[in-house]
């Protein structure tokens, strides 16, 4: 992809030579190491665009290791010729012909990489493709915090930890409020005990790294947090609490408990200066509902914490009205286009241009992977495809004189790396 803009190709390569910062990835180990051809250039996002033009019987039989490459590539081949102009076929082609040589998804390309897939799992190869794309810094999504709390567990190269907090205010059960607490070898007894326990945890993880709080609770439930009462959270908590048999139903029974903890949560994040990542927007996989992702359910909860500092994730694809609205109004709300670039990449060029217009420049980040650790050559291939949109975005506004070119340059560079640099308190 190009813009015709005139300052294009320079603007493009300015791009390149911009260090940039992952603000959100979950590669919680490198590799591992692929033996599977399908398995190593398929990510999981293009798996859900075939998908959605197969079966599930036929996304399955793709996905199969114990059948040969040969047996498996005609029901690939039938859903790759559907979908191969997609944002996530994109990341699929640039990687294959950046890393492989191939220039398309072919029976015979397959063929020829089977026997020298690239091990991911070696730190130094990791680190190479990390030094291809200058990514300095990566925002991990980490879900082994017992291991970060006791040293036993260390992130793959350039990681900046990011708390998950999901499993946190999800708890529905005696057992799960333990399992959440377990490192600190504490019995819980009461709701302020849990609170104390979850202070705790958070700050030794700060300590320990922690630059950030992630939540992806949309997959599962509502956006619209309410405000319920300590009254009505220590009602659901004490009733499972006396009696470890018991468990509420989720998310509906856990609602009282699980949106006060919520609002606790970004209590302590205020307090701790942690920002809180927030998933909106489209999800990953398939038959999900997205009208309960969409940011503007979270308004109450913005206005509310006005000293918590909110990022929010995917540019609310396809909700960018709504986004746009919640980052000009509110001081501790910004805009991060992790994994949008190829969810659609036409939607992020004309969201890019439209926040020029409309939002503070200085409260964008430009790039998040959002891939795992097996999935490196992809994640090259994400940050080419956003080095374009932003400069096809930045291109077309010099272009009609809206910006000049020193200024587009700079636009750039904070959307890359100055904004999260800052906001994250990163010290690069």
């Amino acid at each position: 992809m190009r813009s015709n803009a005139k300052c294009y190709v320079e603007l493009r390569a300015d791009l390149d030579r911009i260090s940039i910062i992952d603000c959100h990835d979950h590669s919680e180990v490198a590799g591992p190491r692929p033996s599977d051809p399908i398995a190593a250039v398929l990510d999981w996002y293009i798996t859900s665009d075939l998908h959605s033009t197969s079966s599930d019987d036929e996304i399955a039989f793709i996905l199969n290791e114990k059948l040969s490459l040969e047996e498996r590539w005609p029901v690939l081949e039938r859903a790759w010729m559907r979908t191969c102009y997609t944002g996530y076929a994109q990341v699929i082609r640039r990687a294959l012909n950046h890393f492989y040589g191939e220039p398309d998804l072919t029976l015979e390309a397959l063929q020829r990489i089977r026997d020298h897939l690239i091990d991911f799992s070696d730190p130094a190869t990791f680190e190479s493709v990390l030094d291809e794309a200058r990514i300095l810094v990566r925002l991990e999504d980490i879900y082994n915090m017992p291991g970060l709390l006791d040293g036993s567990y260390t992130p793959p190269p350039r990681s900046r930890v990011v708390i998950s907090l999901p499993s946190f205010h999800a708890v529905c059960s005696y057992d799960e409020v333990h399992d959440k607490v377990a490192p600190l070898h504490k019995n819980i007894t009461c709701l302020d005990e849990y609170l104390g326990a979850c202070r705790e945890i958070f700050s030794r993880l700060k300590a320990a790294g922690a630059v950030a709080f992630k939540d992806q609770s949309a997959y599962t439930r509502p956006l619209d947090y309410g405000n319920p009462t300590r009254g009505q959270a220590e009602a659901a908590f004490n009733w499972f609490m006396e009696d470890p048999r018991r468990k509420l139903s989720y998310p509906d029974g856990n609602r009282p408990l699980g949106d006060f903890l919520f609002h606790e949560f970004m209590r302590m994040a205020r307090d701790l200066n942690l920002p809180v990542q927030i998933h909106t927007g489209h999800m990953a996989g398939i038959r999900n509902s997205l009208p309960k992702t969409n940011v503007a359910l979270l308004t109450p909860l913005i206005e509310l914490h006005r000293d918590t500092r909110f990022d929010l994730f995917h540019a609310n694809w396809p909700y960018d009205g709504d986004l746009l609205f919640l980052a000009k109004n509110y001081p501790n709300v910004t805009i991060d286009f992790c994994w949008a670039h190829m969810v659609d990449p036409l939607y992020s060029q004309e969201l890019l241009r439209r926040i020029i217009s409309s939002v503070p420049h200085g409260k964008v980040h430009g790039y998040g992977s959002d891939l795992n650790g097996g999935s490196m050559i992809q994640a090259w291939a994400h940050a080419d495809l956003a080095r374009d949109n932003i400069a096809i975005a930045l291109a077309d506004l010099v272009e009609m004189e809206y910006l000049n070119l020193d200024e587009a340059r700079q636009i750039a560079a904070d959307w890359l790396f100055n904004n999260p640099n800052q906001f994250f308190n990163l010290n690069l």
